[in-house]
Protein backbone atom coordinates (compact mmCIF):
# COMPACT_ATOMS: atom_id res chain seq x y z
CA UNK A 1 0.00 0.00 0.00
CA UNK A 2 1.51 3.61 -0.82
CA UNK A 3 2.02 6.20 1.32
CA UNK A 4 -0.66 8.42 0.05
CA UNK A 5 -3.30 5.03 0.52
CA UNK A 6 -1.96 4.24 4.04
CA UNK A 7 -2.48 8.29 4.84
CA UNK A 8 -5.96 8.05 3.26
CA UNK A 9 -6.86 4.82 5.05
CA UNK A 10 -5.85 6.54 9.09
CA UNK A 11 -8.34 9.24 7.74
CA UNK A 12 -11.14 6.94 6.72
CA UNK A 13 -10.76 5.32 9.94
CA UNK A 14 -10.64 8.83 11.96
CA UNK A 15 -13.49 10.17 11.00
CA UNK A 16 -16.94 7.81 11.15
CA UNK A 17 -18.89 9.26 8.51
CA UNK A 18 -16.52 8.41 6.04
CA UNK A 19 -16.24 4.78 7.98
CA UNK A 20 -19.87 4.37 7.72
CA UNK A 21 -20.16 5.26 3.90
CA UNK A 22 -17.13 3.06 3.22
CA UNK A 23 -18.71 -0.05 4.67
CA UNK A 24 -22.19 0.36 2.24
CA UNK A 25 -19.63 -1.98 -0.10
CA UNK A 26 -17.94 -5.09 1.57
CA UNK A 27 -14.85 -4.30 -0.07
CA UNK A 28 -14.87 -0.61 2.11
CA UNK A 29 -16.04 -3.00 5.31
CA UNK A 30 -12.74 -5.17 4.79
CA UNK A 31 -10.38 -2.27 4.79
CA UNK A 32 -12.29 -0.21 7.31
CA UNK A 33 -13.04 -2.60 10.39
CA UNK A 34 -11.07 -6.10 9.16
CA UNK A 35 -7.81 -4.17 7.73
CA UNK A 36 -5.27 -6.70 9.87
CA UNK A 37 -7.04 -9.75 8.08
CA UNK A 38 -6.20 -7.89 4.85
CA UNK A 39 -2.60 -6.95 5.79
CA UNK A 40 -1.03 -7.63 1.92
CA UNK A 41 -1.90 -5.49 -0.94
CA UNK A 42 -5.33 -6.73 -2.14
CA UNK A 43 -5.65 -9.72 -4.87
CA UNK A 44 -6.39 -8.78 -8.48
CA UNK A 45 -9.42 -11.09 -8.34
CA UNK A 46 -10.92 -8.85 -4.47
CA UNK A 47 -12.80 -6.59 -6.92
CA UNK A 48 -14.46 -9.28 -8.77
CA UNK A 49 -14.77 -11.29 -5.22
CA UNK A 50 -16.60 -8.42 -3.10
CA UNK A 51 -18.98 -7.44 -6.03
CA UNK A 52 -20.25 -11.14 -6.23
CA UNK A 53 -20.26 -12.02 -2.84
CA UNK A 54 -22.35 -8.08 -1.99
CA UNK A 55 -24.58 -8.24 -4.91
CA UNK A 56 -28.19 -9.31 -3.12
CA UNK A 57 -29.43 -10.66 -6.07
CA UNK A 58 -27.13 -13.23 -7.00
CA UNK A 59 -29.27 -16.10 -5.06
CA UNK A 60 -26.96 -18.90 -6.21
CA UNK A 61 -22.76 -18.17 -5.77
CA UNK A 62 -20.02 -21.18 -5.92
CA UNK A 63 -16.33 -19.52 -5.42
CA UNK A 64 -13.76 -22.07 -6.45
CA UNK A 65 -9.92 -20.56 -5.13
CA UNK A 66 -6.14 -21.74 -4.54
CA UNK A 67 -5.33 -22.40 -1.34
CA UNK A 68 -4.66 -19.11 1.01
CA UNK A 69 -6.29 -16.96 -1.69
CA UNK A 70 -8.68 -15.20 1.14
CA UNK A 71 -11.57 -16.36 0.33
CA UNK A 72 -12.50 -18.20 3.86
CA UNK A 73 -11.85 -14.42 5.02
CA UNK A 74 -13.74 -12.38 3.18
CA UNK A 75 -17.00 -14.98 3.11
CA UNK A 76 -16.84 -16.84 5.93
CA UNK A 77 -15.96 -13.54 8.04
CA UNK A 78 -16.17 -10.31 6.34
CA UNK A 79 -19.33 -10.92 4.41
CA UNK A 80 -20.92 -12.43 7.69
CA UNK A 81 -20.12 -9.54 9.86
CA UNK A 82 -20.98 -7.04 6.75
CA UNK A 83 -24.54 -8.60 6.21
CA UNK A 84 -25.08 -8.69 9.29
CA UNK A 85 -23.97 -5.19 10.66
CA UNK A 86 -25.10 -3.27 7.74
CA UNK A 87 -28.20 -5.31 5.67
CA UNK A 88 -29.74 -6.72 8.78
CA UNK A 89 -33.40 -6.38 7.11
CA UNK A 90 -31.79 -8.47 4.21
CA UNK A 91 -30.18 -11.47 6.06
CA UNK A 92 -31.83 -11.93 9.42
CA UNK A 93 -30.86 -15.62 9.84
CA UNK A 94 -26.92 -16.37 8.62
CA UNK A 95 -25.99 -19.87 9.04
CA UNK A 96 -22.05 -20.34 8.85
CA UNK A 97 -21.35 -24.46 7.17
CA UNK A 98 -18.18 -25.78 7.63
CA UNK A 99 -16.99 -29.80 6.92
CA UNK A 100 -16.63 -30.49 10.86
CA UNK A 101 -17.62 -28.91 14.19
CA UNK A 102 -14.43 -28.68 15.16
CA UNK A 103 -13.99 -26.19 11.94
CA UNK A 104 -17.78 -24.54 12.78
CA UNK A 105 -16.74 -23.64 16.48
CA UNK A 106 -13.77 -21.85 15.29
CA UNK A 107 -15.39 -20.29 12.25
CA UNK A 108 -18.10 -18.86 14.68
CA UNK A 109 -15.56 -17.76 17.22
CA UNK A 110 -13.67 -15.67 15.06
CA UNK A 111 -17.05 -14.26 13.94
CA UNK A 112 -17.36 -13.67 17.89
CA UNK A 113 -14.22 -11.88 18.53
CA UNK A 114 -14.53 -9.41 15.90
CA UNK A 115 -18.13 -8.46 17.59
CA UNK A 116 -16.76 -8.79 21.22
CA UNK A 117 -12.92 -7.42 20.63
CA UNK A 118 -13.21 -4.93 17.41
CA UNK A 119 -13.08 -1.50 18.45
CA UNK A 120 -14.56 0.16 15.60
CA UNK A 121 -17.27 -2.38 14.90
CA UNK A 122 -18.19 -1.70 18.82
CA UNK A 123 -18.47 1.56 18.57
CA UNK A 124 -19.99 1.71 14.83
CA UNK A 125 -22.64 -1.13 15.73
CA UNK A 126 -22.88 -1.92 18.67
CA UNK A 127 -22.35 -5.03 21.08
CA UNK A 128 -23.16 -8.53 20.89
CA UNK A 129 -25.65 -9.69 23.32
CA UNK A 130 -24.48 -11.74 25.96
CA UNK A 131 -27.51 -13.28 27.59
CA UNK A 132 -28.20 -17.15 26.81
CA UNK A 133 -29.93 -17.73 24.21
CA UNK A 134 -33.60 -19.53 24.88
CA UNK A 135 -34.67 -21.10 22.32
CA UNK A 136 -34.89 -25.06 21.48
CA UNK A 137 -31.59 -27.20 19.48
CA UNK A 138 -32.79 -28.74 16.52
CA UNK A 139 -30.60 -31.92 17.59
CA UNK A 140 -31.10 -32.33 21.52
CA UNK A 141 -29.63 -35.53 21.38
CA UNK A 142 -26.60 -34.79 19.89
CA UNK A 143 -25.87 -31.10 21.01
CA UNK A 144 -25.03 -30.32 24.49
CA UNK A 145 -26.47 -26.84 25.45
CA UNK A 146 -23.12 -25.59 25.81
CA UNK A 147 -22.11 -26.48 22.43
CA UNK A 148 -25.52 -24.66 20.82
CA UNK A 149 -24.64 -22.22 22.77
CA UNK A 150 -20.78 -21.32 21.33
CA UNK A 151 -22.77 -22.50 17.63
CA UNK A 152 -25.02 -19.39 18.14
CA UNK A 153 -25.16 -15.69 18.77
CA UNK A 154 -27.71 -13.35 18.50
CA UNK A 155 -27.17 -9.33 18.00
CA UNK A 156 -28.82 -6.26 19.22
CA UNK A 157 -30.55 -6.03 16.10
CA UNK A 158 -32.21 -9.33 15.94
CA UNK A 159 -29.49 -10.98 13.55
CA UNK A 160 -29.21 -14.24 14.31
CA UNK A 161 -25.38 -15.90 13.39
CA UNK A 162 -25.58 -19.82 13.91
CA UNK A 163 -22.77 -22.50 12.70
CA UNK A 164 -23.28 -25.86 11.66
CA UNK A 165 -21.30 -28.85 10.43
CA UNK A 166 -21.37 -31.34 7.15
CA UNK A 167 -24.79 -33.44 7.92
CA UNK A 168 -26.16 -31.20 10.08
CA UNK A 169 -29.79 -30.58 10.53
CA UNK A 170 -30.67 -27.40 8.51
CA UNK A 171 -33.90 -27.79 7.13
CA UNK A 172 -36.93 -26.73 9.47
CA UNK A 173 -34.79 -24.10 11.35
CA UNK A 174 -36.11 -20.94 12.04
CA UNK A 175 -35.39 -17.55 13.65
CA UNK A 176 -38.50 -16.33 15.18
CA UNK A 177 -40.63 -15.85 11.91
CA UNK A 178 -37.44 -15.73 9.38
CA UNK A 179 -36.04 -19.03 7.37
CA UNK A 180 -32.24 -18.77 6.72
CA UNK A 181 -31.33 -15.72 4.80
CA UNK A 182 -27.42 -15.84 4.01
CA UNK A 183 -26.19 -20.01 4.29
CA UNK A 184 -22.06 -19.93 3.34
CA UNK A 185 -20.69 -23.48 3.16
CA UNK A 186 -17.40 -23.35 3.59
CA UNK A 187 -15.13 -26.35 2.24
CA UNK A 188 -17.81 -28.71 3.38
CA UNK A 189 -15.48 -31.63 1.91
CA UNK A 190 -11.96 -32.87 2.02
CA UNK A 191 -9.90 -35.26 0.14
CA UNK A 192 -10.70 -37.95 2.47
CA UNK A 193 -14.08 -37.72 2.09
CA UNK A 194 -14.56 -37.86 -1.51
CA UNK A 195 -12.69 -40.54 -1.81
CA UNK A 196 -15.33 -42.88 -2.08
CA UNK A 197 -18.83 -42.33 -4.07
CA UNK A 198 -20.79 -42.85 -0.77
CA UNK A 199 -19.62 -40.34 0.57
CA UNK A 200 -20.14 -37.81 -2.16
CA UNK A 201 -23.75 -38.99 -2.69
CA UNK A 202 -24.18 -38.21 1.35
CA UNK A 203 -22.71 -34.80 0.35
CA UNK A 204 -25.21 -34.19 -2.21
CA UNK A 205 -28.24 -35.81 -0.47
CA UNK A 206 -27.37 -33.21 2.26
CA UNK A 207 -27.30 -30.16 -0.13
CA UNK A 208 -30.07 -30.84 -1.71
CA UNK A 209 -32.46 -32.25 0.59
CA UNK A 210 -31.35 -30.40 3.76
CA UNK A 211 -29.33 -27.28 2.91
CA UNK A 212 -30.98 -25.44 -0.26
CA UNK A 213 -34.16 -26.23 0.62
CA UNK A 214 -34.06 -24.78 4.29
CA UNK A 215 -33.17 -21.29 2.37
CA UNK A 216 -35.77 -18.44 2.21
CA UNK A 217 -37.35 -18.88 -0.76
CA UNK A 218 -38.04 -15.32 -2.07
CA UNK A 219 -34.98 -13.38 -0.68
CA UNK A 220 -32.60 -16.37 0.34
CA UNK A 221 -29.14 -16.84 -0.85
CA UNK A 222 -26.43 -19.64 -0.84
CA UNK A 223 -22.43 -19.14 -1.30
CA UNK A 224 -20.69 -22.23 -1.45
CA UNK A 225 -16.82 -21.52 -1.50
CA UNK A 226 -14.04 -24.23 -2.13
CA UNK A 227 -11.80 -26.40 -4.26
CA UNK A 228 -12.33 -28.93 -6.77
CA UNK A 229 -11.18 -31.73 -5.53
CA UNK A 230 -13.16 -34.59 -7.48
CA UNK A 231 -14.97 -34.33 -10.88
CA UNK A 232 -17.87 -36.12 -8.83
CA UNK A 233 -17.62 -33.71 -5.76
CA UNK A 234 -20.08 -31.61 -4.48
CA UNK A 235 -18.58 -28.51 -6.39
CA UNK A 236 -18.37 -30.28 -9.64
CA UNK A 237 -22.23 -31.65 -9.52
CA UNK A 238 -23.23 -28.39 -8.09
CA UNK A 239 -21.61 -26.52 -11.37
CA UNK A 240 -23.44 -28.99 -13.35
CA UNK A 241 -26.99 -28.01 -11.99
CA UNK A 242 -26.64 -24.68 -14.01
CA UNK A 243 -28.03 -23.21 -10.81
CA UNK A 244 -24.83 -21.38 -9.43
CA UNK A 245 -23.18 -18.50 -10.52
CA UNK A 246 -19.23 -19.78 -10.11
CA UNK A 247 -16.56 -18.06 -10.24
CA UNK A 248 -12.34 -19.62 -10.61
CA UNK A 249 -9.45 -18.02 -8.90
CA UNK A 250 -6.26 -20.06 -9.41
CA UNK A 251 -3.27 -18.44 -8.31
CA UNK A 252 -1.90 -18.49 -11.83
CA UNK A 253 -3.36 -17.79 -15.12
CA UNK A 254 -2.85 -17.26 -18.94
CA UNK A 255 -0.39 -14.62 -19.51
CA UNK A 256 -0.95 -11.29 -21.50
CA UNK A 257 1.03 -12.41 -24.43
CA UNK A 258 4.44 -10.87 -23.09
CA UNK A 259 4.24 -13.39 -19.95
CA UNK A 260 3.27 -17.00 -20.50
CA UNK A 261 1.83 -17.09 -16.80
CA UNK A 262 0.21 -14.42 -14.64
CA UNK A 263 0.13 -14.42 -10.68
CA UNK A 264 -3.03 -13.56 -9.80
CA UNK A 265 -1.60 -12.37 -5.85
CA UNK A 266 1.58 -10.18 -6.49
CA UNK A 267 1.82 -9.29 -2.90
CA UNK A 268 1.57 -12.64 -1.35
CA UNK A 269 3.81 -14.54 -4.19
CA UNK A 270 5.82 -11.47 -5.63
CA UNK A 271 8.35 -13.86 -7.28
CA UNK A 272 8.96 -17.05 -9.34
CA UNK A 273 10.86 -18.42 -6.26
CA UNK A 274 8.01 -17.84 -3.64
CA UNK A 275 5.65 -19.76 -6.42
CA UNK A 276 8.30 -22.13 -6.63
CA UNK A 277 8.94 -23.00 -2.81
CA UNK A 278 5.00 -22.94 -2.66
CA UNK A 279 4.97 -25.99 -5.54
CA UNK A 280 8.13 -27.62 -3.15
CA UNK A 281 6.12 -27.42 -0.14
CA UNK A 282 2.69 -28.83 -1.74
CA UNK A 283 4.07 -31.50 -4.07
CA UNK A 284 3.38 -31.20 -7.88
CA UNK A 285 0.06 -32.77 -6.93
CA UNK A 286 -0.92 -30.95 -4.25
CA UNK A 287 -0.19 -27.65 -6.14
CA UNK A 288 -1.60 -28.39 -9.07
CA UNK A 289 -4.80 -29.03 -6.91
CA UNK A 290 -4.45 -26.71 -4.56
CA UNK A 291 -3.31 -23.56 -6.38
CA UNK A 292 -3.95 -24.01 -10.00
CA UNK A 293 -7.66 -25.75 -9.23
CA UNK A 294 -6.79 -28.76 -11.54
CA UNK A 295 -8.92 -32.15 -10.63
CA UNK A 296 -5.74 -34.17 -10.55
CA UNK A 297 -5.76 -38.20 -9.80
CA UNK A 298 -4.18 -39.86 -6.86
CA UNK A 299 -0.68 -40.86 -7.72
CA UNK A 300 -1.48 -44.58 -9.25
CA UNK A 301 -4.32 -43.83 -11.11
CA UNK A 302 -4.30 -45.82 -14.43
CA UNK A 303 -7.09 -43.83 -16.10
CA UNK A 304 -7.39 -39.69 -16.43
CA UNK A 305 -10.78 -37.71 -17.25
CA UNK A 306 -8.40 -36.20 -20.26
CA UNK A 307 -7.88 -39.96 -21.60
CA UNK A 308 -11.63 -40.45 -22.09
CA UNK A 309 -12.48 -39.94 -25.97
CA UNK A 310 -16.03 -38.96 -26.27
CA UNK A 311 -18.79 -39.44 -29.27
CA UNK A 312 -21.96 -38.03 -30.06
CA UNK A 313 -24.38 -40.99 -31.87
CA UNK A 314 -23.06 -44.27 -32.45
CA UNK A 315 -22.39 -45.63 -36.03
CA UNK A 316 -25.13 -48.52 -35.57
CA UNK A 317 -24.33 -50.19 -38.71
CA UNK A 318 -26.12 -53.35 -39.79
CA UNK A 319 -22.60 -54.64 -40.55
CA UNK A 320 -21.23 -54.29 -36.31
CA UNK A 321 -22.23 -56.26 -33.16
CA UNK A 322 -22.62 -55.79 -29.88
CA UNK A 323 -20.66 -57.01 -27.48
CA UNK A 324 -21.31 -57.25 -23.38
CA UNK A 325 -18.86 -57.28 -20.53
CA UNK A 326 -20.76 -59.16 -17.89
CA UNK A 327 -19.67 -58.43 -13.50
CA UNK A 328 -21.94 -60.91 -11.54
CA UNK A 329 -22.51 -60.51 -8.17
CA UNK A 330 -25.80 -63.02 -7.64
CA UNK A 331 -26.85 -61.20 -4.17
CA UNK A 332 -29.08 -58.44 -3.46
CA UNK A 333 -27.65 -57.43 0.23
CA UNK A 334 -26.66 -53.65 0.54
CA UNK A 335 -23.03 -54.39 1.37
CA UNK A 336 -22.94 -56.40 -1.69
CA UNK A 337 -21.58 -56.41 -4.79
CA UNK A 338 -23.15 -55.37 -7.57
CA UNK A 339 -23.84 -56.88 -10.98
CA UNK A 340 -22.15 -54.63 -14.11
CA UNK A 341 -23.51 -55.22 -18.00
CA UNK A 342 -21.54 -52.98 -19.60
CA UNK A 343 -22.25 -52.98 -23.69
CA UNK A 344 -20.38 -51.98 -26.27
CA UNK A 345 -21.35 -51.59 -30.36
CA UNK A 346 -17.90 -53.06 -32.22
CA UNK A 347 -17.50 -51.66 -35.41
CA UNK A 348 -14.29 -51.89 -37.81
CA UNK A 349 -13.48 -48.37 -39.10
CA UNK A 350 -10.82 -47.47 -41.54
CA UNK A 351 -8.73 -50.29 -40.72
CA UNK A 352 -9.24 -50.71 -37.13
CA UNK A 353 -11.73 -51.81 -34.41
CA UNK A 354 -13.57 -49.69 -32.17
CA UNK A 355 -15.72 -49.95 -29.45
CA UNK A 356 -18.58 -47.86 -28.80
CA UNK A 357 -19.58 -47.87 -25.12
CA UNK A 358 -23.34 -47.78 -24.76
CA UNK A 359 -24.72 -45.32 -22.55
CA UNK A 360 -26.60 -46.44 -19.38
CA UNK A 361 -24.85 -49.50 -18.54
CA UNK A 362 -26.35 -52.25 -16.28
CA UNK A 363 -25.23 -51.47 -11.97
CA UNK A 364 -27.30 -52.88 -9.34
CA UNK A 365 -28.39 -55.91 -6.78
CA UNK A 366 -30.03 -58.50 -8.49
CA UNK A 367 -30.66 -62.38 -7.93
CA UNK A 368 -29.99 -64.96 -10.39
CA UNK A 369 -33.04 -64.73 -11.71
CA UNK A 370 -32.97 -61.10 -12.59
CA UNK A 371 -30.14 -61.70 -13.95
CA UNK A 372 -30.55 -64.11 -16.57
CA UNK A 373 -34.18 -61.60 -17.17
CA UNK A 374 -31.65 -58.84 -17.53
CA UNK A 375 -29.38 -60.54 -19.87
CA UNK A 376 -32.21 -61.60 -22.05
CA UNK A 377 -33.31 -58.20 -22.12
CA UNK A 378 -29.85 -56.81 -23.45
CA UNK A 379 -29.74 -59.44 -25.95
CA UNK A 380 -33.06 -58.44 -27.60
CA UNK A 381 -32.26 -54.75 -26.92
CA UNK A 382 -30.95 -54.16 -30.77
CA UNK A 383 -31.02 -56.19 -33.67
CA UNK A 384 -27.53 -56.29 -34.19
CA UNK A 385 -26.14 -59.86 -32.53
CA UNK A 386 -24.51 -59.92 -29.13
CA UNK A 387 -21.58 -61.39 -27.59
CA UNK A 388 -20.98 -61.69 -24.21
CA UNK A 389 -17.90 -61.88 -21.95
CA UNK A 390 -18.63 -63.36 -18.45
CA UNK A 391 -15.67 -64.05 -15.83
CA UNK A 392 -15.72 -67.97 -15.36
CA UNK A 393 -14.97 -68.18 -11.50
CA UNK A 394 -16.82 -69.67 -8.75
CA UNK A 395 -20.45 -69.28 -9.50
CA UNK A 396 -20.10 -66.96 -12.09
CA UNK A 397 -19.50 -70.20 -14.06
CA UNK A 398 -23.18 -71.30 -13.65
CA UNK A 399 -24.05 -68.39 -15.17
CA UNK A 400 -22.16 -69.31 -18.19
CA UNK A 401 -23.70 -72.73 -18.01
CA UNK A 402 -27.12 -71.47 -17.77
CA UNK A 403 -26.78 -68.61 -20.77
CA UNK A 404 -25.56 -71.49 -22.96
CA UNK A 405 -28.19 -73.77 -22.23
CA UNK A 406 -30.57 -70.33 -23.64
CA UNK A 407 -28.20 -70.39 -26.91
CA UNK A 408 -26.46 -67.42 -25.72
CA UNK A 409 -23.33 -66.04 -27.70
CA UNK A 410 -21.21 -66.24 -24.37
CA UNK A 411 -17.17 -66.82 -23.55
CA UNK A 412 -15.90 -67.57 -20.18
CA UNK A 413 -13.02 -65.08 -19.28
CA UNK A 414 -9.98 -66.39 -17.16
CA UNK A 415 -8.40 -62.93 -15.85
CA UNK A 416 -5.33 -62.87 -14.08
CA UNK A 417 -6.54 -62.20 -10.70
CA UNK A 418 -4.55 -58.97 -10.57
CA UNK A 419 -7.60 -56.39 -11.03
CA UNK A 420 -5.00 -53.18 -11.54
CA UNK A 421 -3.17 -54.98 -13.92
CA UNK A 422 -6.15 -56.29 -15.86
CA UNK A 423 -6.78 -52.11 -16.14
CA UNK A 424 -3.72 -51.74 -16.86
CA UNK A 425 -3.89 -53.88 -20.66
CA UNK A 426 -7.29 -52.21 -21.11
CA UNK A 427 -6.42 -48.78 -20.54
CA UNK A 428 -4.11 -48.55 -23.39
CA UNK A 429 -6.96 -49.13 -25.82
CA UNK A 430 -8.92 -46.61 -24.19
CA UNK A 431 -6.22 -44.25 -24.06
CA UNK A 432 -5.43 -44.39 -27.69
CA UNK A 433 -9.21 -43.93 -28.67
CA UNK A 434 -9.92 -47.53 -29.47
CA UNK A 435 -12.68 -47.63 -26.41
CA UNK A 436 -15.00 -44.02 -27.29
CA UNK A 437 -17.84 -42.96 -24.45
CA UNK A 438 -21.03 -41.86 -24.70
CA UNK A 439 -21.27 -37.74 -23.73
CA UNK A 440 -24.15 -38.51 -21.11
CA UNK A 441 -25.02 -41.80 -19.62
CA UNK A 442 -22.32 -43.31 -18.01
CA UNK A 443 -21.55 -40.88 -15.36
CA UNK A 444 -21.10 -43.73 -13.42
CA UNK A 445 -19.13 -45.77 -14.90
CA UNK A 446 -16.51 -43.15 -15.43
CA UNK A 447 -16.30 -42.32 -11.45
CA UNK A 448 -15.81 -45.79 -11.19
CA UNK A 449 -13.18 -46.00 -13.57
CA UNK A 450 -11.31 -42.69 -12.73
CA UNK A 451 -11.65 -43.31 -9.12
CA UNK A 452 -9.92 -47.07 -9.48
CA UNK A 453 -8.72 -48.46 -5.92
CA UNK A 454 -10.55 -46.01 -4.10
CA UNK A 455 -14.04 -46.37 -5.15
CA UNK A 456 -15.84 -48.48 -2.85
CA UNK A 457 -17.14 -50.50 -6.12
CA UNK A 458 -15.47 -51.33 -9.20
CA UNK A 459 -17.53 -53.82 -10.61
CA UNK A 460 -18.82 -51.51 -13.57
CA UNK A 461 -14.81 -50.98 -14.07
CA UNK A 462 -14.65 -54.85 -14.40
CA UNK A 463 -17.65 -55.42 -16.55
CA UNK A 464 -15.96 -52.74 -18.97
CA UNK A 465 -12.59 -54.49 -18.55
CA UNK A 466 -13.85 -58.04 -19.87
CA UNK A 467 -15.62 -56.20 -22.13
CA UNK A 468 -12.67 -54.64 -23.94
CA UNK A 469 -10.32 -57.96 -23.18
CA UNK A 470 -12.75 -59.97 -24.42
CA UNK A 471 -13.43 -58.41 -27.76
CA UNK A 472 -9.50 -58.24 -27.60
CA UNK A 473 -8.80 -61.70 -27.84
CA UNK A 474 -11.72 -61.98 -30.53
CA UNK A 475 -9.57 -59.91 -32.79
CA UNK A 476 -8.92 -56.22 -31.90
CA UNK A 477 -6.42 -55.48 -34.72
CA UNK A 478 -6.65 -55.83 -38.01
CA UNK A 479 -4.67 -59.55 -39.26
CA UNK A 480 -1.93 -58.20 -41.20
CA UNK A 481 0.07 -60.30 -43.90
CA UNK A 482 3.78 -59.78 -43.62
CA UNK A 483 6.35 -60.52 -46.66
CA UNK A 484 9.83 -61.66 -46.00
Amino acid sequence: MTTAETLQLERLVDDPEIRRAAAKTLKGFCLTYLPHHFPLDLPDYFDELTDALQHHDLKRLEIIGFRGCAKSTTASLALVLWAALECPDLYPFIIMVADTTAQASINMATVQHELRENELLLRDYGHLKYKRIDDPRPEPTLESDDDWQKMNCVLDSGVRILARSRGQKIRGLKHRQHRPSLVIADDVEDLDWVRTQENRDKSDRWMRGNVLPSIDEAQGRMVIIGNWLHTDGLMARLKNTGLFKVLEYPLLREGNGTEIERCTWKAKYPTQEAIDRKRDELGDIGFRREMLLQVVPEEGQDVHPEDITYYDEPPFDDGNHLAHGVDLAISTKESADYTAIVSGEVTWTEGRTEIYVQPHPIIRHMTFTNTMAALDNVRHSSPMSSEFFVEAVAYQQVAIEEMERRAFSVQGMHPIKDKRARLRVAARYIKNGTIKFPRHGCEQLLTQLFGFGSEKHDDAVDALVYLILGVIGDGIEEAKVHYV
